[in-house]
């Protein structure tokens, strides 16, 4: 997934327009990142999470909104 984010935001720059934002599937696997991050990753995954993902009624915003609520009612997470 990171792979692929960084090739797409490659590509849009080049074209000089910013990257499209992350859809579900892409925030769904970036909540699988983000409990276990990869080594040096850290800080990119964090970014994509703060900035990369559209506000309001979105499925990606959905599925952020789920995770940050697992991590604020203390569910099991070792970003905890």
């Amino acid at each position: 997934m990171l792979e692929e984010y960084r090739k797409h935001v490659a590509e849009r720059a080049a074209e000089g327009i910013a990257p499209k934002p992350l859809d579900a599937n892409q925030m769904a696997a970036l909540v699988e990142l983000l409990k276990n991050p990869p080594a040096g990753e850290e800080e990119f995954l964090l970014d994509l999470l703060t900035n990369r993902v559209p506000p309001g009624v979105d499925e990606a915003a959905y599925v952020k909104a789920g995770f940050l609520a697992a991590i604020a009612k203390a569910k099991p997470n070792p970003l905890c």
